[in-house]
């Protein structure tokens, strides 16, 4: 049905008096961040006529419904409205209600006056964007309060969302798709000669032992961030969003050809001792992201001096000849990295991946002869 006909024939307004809570409860960043998602997909529908699957509503009858046969082919269901629950997909409700401008049982829905005028249009072309509704109802015996409100708590067990961690990140890793630093993490790779080592996968996170990949997108993004930004903004950085840098500029507009040049020259000179390993090791920390994203906080400590392309290679090859196995006898010097409990390999001794990186990244700065991270 269109969306504009839903207040008519289901409340949307309100939930039963035993949810009442819910709008207490339901009051927190993350439903309003999703409910601004659902608007936001429903208005490139309107607006850019994406493609998109239809939005579905479940409700609930209280009570028992009555039935009347139209025809052969069709059944006249009547109940009323106010004795009517939505059980599914309550956040989508909202996120039409919000739309439309009408009153929903969370967040504000009403629209200003200069709102109303300037979304005028679009509201009437939402409001005939037609929604796929669902309702369930016990026709013998009718549903009370009570079962109504188990129906709405299935709803967080049957509608819940697939986790998919970094989900934003992923939309972005397929090498069609676009990212901000897109095509600085290209230049990367073509000046680093990647393929030439094992190339880079864009379809996952991290490297798999049985990958012959060396190191994906998404770490060279992070390395990259981290290169030119510091650990900071490594941390937080989404490759999905832009990253503002503390003078204010976008770190996509600053990021210059000759800056993504000097990592390459780094990085490359760190790859060219470890070809060999990539391919005979695949279990060592030369594999590990925290390692790479190591990598790039020791080229900001470097490239914080003035320091020479010249100097950048041998920086890059001294930290290129240790030895990234579990068992190499020189992780003892690094802070973050202890003997597991059968003193056979080393492991990560930080409390967090943060603090691993921060203190990884101190000791190469140390192999290099070049002091402390700043």
């Amino acid at each position: 049905m269109p969306t504009v006909e839903l207040a008519n024939y289901f409340s949307t307004d309100r939930l039963l008096p035993s949810l009442n809570w819910v709008s207490d409860v339901a009051v927190n960043a993350k439903n309003a961040e999703r409910v601004q998602a659902i608007q936001n997909q429903l208005e490139a529908v309107v607006n850019e006529n994406a493609i998109s699957a239809p939005l579905v509503l479940t409700f609930a009858v209280v009570g028992k419904p009555r039935f009347e046969r139209a025809s052969h082919q069709r059944i006249n269901l009547f109940y009323s409205p106010t004795y009517t629950c939505v059980v599914g997909n309550p956040l989508g409700l909202v996120a039409t209600c919000k739309l439309l401008g009408q009153r929903s049982f969370l967040f504000s829905s009403r629209l200003s006056v200069k709102q109303a005028n300037q979304r005028s249009e679009f509201r009437q072309r939402i409001a005939m964007e037609h929604v796929e509704v669902r309702v369930i109802f016990d026709d013998e015996n009718g549903f009370d309060e009570h079962q109504v409100v188990e129906l709405f708590k299935q709803n967080r067990i049957f509608d819940a969302p697939i986790n998919l961690p970094h989900i934003s990140e992923r939309e972005v890793l397929l090498s069609e798709d676009q990212f901000p630093l897109k095509c600085q993490v290209e230049q990367l790779i073509q000046q680093t000669s990647l393929d030439s080592f094992g190339g880079v996968s864009f379809d996952s996170r991290h490297v798999k032992k049985s990958d012959t990949h060396i190191t994906t997108q998404y770490i060279l993004f992070k390395l990259l961030v981290g290169a030119v930004a510091g650990i900071g903004t490594q941390e937080y950085s989404k490759m999905s969003k832009d990253l503002t840098l503390p003078n204010g500029e976008q770190l996509s507009s600053v990021l210059s050809d000759y800056c993504v040049n000097r990592v390459a020259i780094f990085l490359r000179a760190w790859l060219e001792p470890l070809k060999s390993t990539f391919v005979d090791d695949r279990s060592g920390y030369h594999l590990s992201p925290q390692v790479w994203q190591a990598i790039g906080l020791t080229f900001h400590h470097l490239d914080q001096g003035d320091v020479s392309n010249d100097e950048l290679v041998s920086a890059g090859n001294a930290l290129g000849k240790l030895d990234y196995s579990k068992t190499a006898k020189h992780w003892n010097d690094c802070p973050v990295m202890d003997l597991d409990a059968k003193g056979r390999i080393y492991k990560n001794a930080a409390s967090s991946t943060r603090l691993f990186r921060a203190g990884l990244a101190d000791y190469f700065v140390q192999v290099v002869g070049s002091g402390g991270l700043r």
